[in-house]
């Protein structure tokens, strides 16, 4: 059962499942990334040696794909937002590698060590084909099953948009071991250039983001990529005290339900080159006050039926 008591067994697992993935390098992913180019959708190096990469579940190493998972949940836990006891239970050091679709994405930000810095995925809902987005046999997205919605029951989709036009962002995270500002605005930034990169390289284009986000956190993140936001208000999460991710709801503020349609086929483009643009700028924090953050006029608010 998910709970928050502490100084148990379950406290010591999660603090060695820390251990192990804060040890992990991901060094040899970027000499894939280098001898192999045409799998990954995105490819990034500084000059410093900060690597930012986006690779499809399908075209990543098991292996990879494990570490990915296990830092995943390494800064859940560190956060508080994963549950240690159900992880104990369970005897996992990784999030279920299940839970992952061939075509999502992983946008990773590492040091030269090959340390991740910064993540986050672009996810598909798994059908195998397209369907309409209110076909009751449709599989639902992850937030959709969170919150216990068909989140386009509250925000209408765009004309003829169908489930392989639609992803959603999760796991949006910054590693434990970011303390410094400049540095962790930074991997913000490179993350949000590598995302609407992998935006941009989907095929079918992808017409809608969806999700949840905190609203004075991860929303700022949304925005500043330039994004129109949607929120769903009034939403109920419905995860049991068995559920691994059950804290990421009761242990934040409130988390809601968002929907993001995009103007047209070449806004993640043009969003992605401003972005780089900024990455460029010898004054980051000024280039970055030039970004369409905080611009609350870009956030419409739906109330959900009672």
């Amino acid at each position: 059962m998910c709970t928050n008591t502490s100084g148990n067994p379950s406290d010591r697992y999660a603090a060695d499942v820390v251990s192990l993935n804060r040890d992990l390098s991901f060094r040899n992913l970027v000499r894939l990334a280098k001898n192999d180019p045409a799998i990954f959708t995105h490819f990034a190096e500084r000059g410093d040696g900060l690597v930012t990469l986006a690779v499809p579940t399908r075209h990543l190493p098991h292996r990879y794909l494990i570490g990915l998972q296990g830092f995943r949940l390494a800064q859940y836990l560190q956060l508080g937002w994963a549950c240690s006891d159900v992880a104990y239970r369970q005897a996992i050091f990784c999030e279920p590698i299940g839970v992952t679709h061939a075509d999502d994405e992983h946008i990773i930000t590492m040091s030269p060590s090959g340390r991740i810095l910064g993540y986050v995925s672009l996810a598909t809902n798994g059908d195998g084909e397209t369907r309409d987005l209110f076909d009751p046999e449709r599989a639902s997205y992850p937030v959709e099953e969170a919150h216990g919605i068909n989140i386009f029951d509250h925000v209408a989709p765009l004309p003829g948009v169908r489930t392989h036009e639609v992803r959603e962002l999760k796991r949006f995270v910054h590693s434990r071991t970011l303390t410094d500002r400049t540095q962790r605005l930074r991997v913000t930034l490179e993350l949000l250039h590598g995302l609407g990169q992998a935006v941009a390289a989907a095929t079918p284009a992808v017409r809608t983001l969806i999700g949840d986000v905190e609203e004075h956190v991860a929303l700022r993140h949304l925005l500043m990529a330039g994004l129109e936001v949607q929120l769903v208000e009034g939403t109920a999460p419905q995860l049991t005290d068995h559920d691994l991710l059950k804290h990421a709801y009761t242990e934040r503020a409130s988390v809601k339900p968002f929907v993001s349609h995009l103007p047209d086929a070449g806004f993640a483009a043009q969003q992605a080159a401003m972005l780089d643009e900024t990455l460029s700028s010898p004054d980051l924090f000024q280039a970055a006050t030039e970004l369409p953050a905080g611009q609350l006029s870009r956030v419409e608010r739906e109330r959900r039926a009672a």
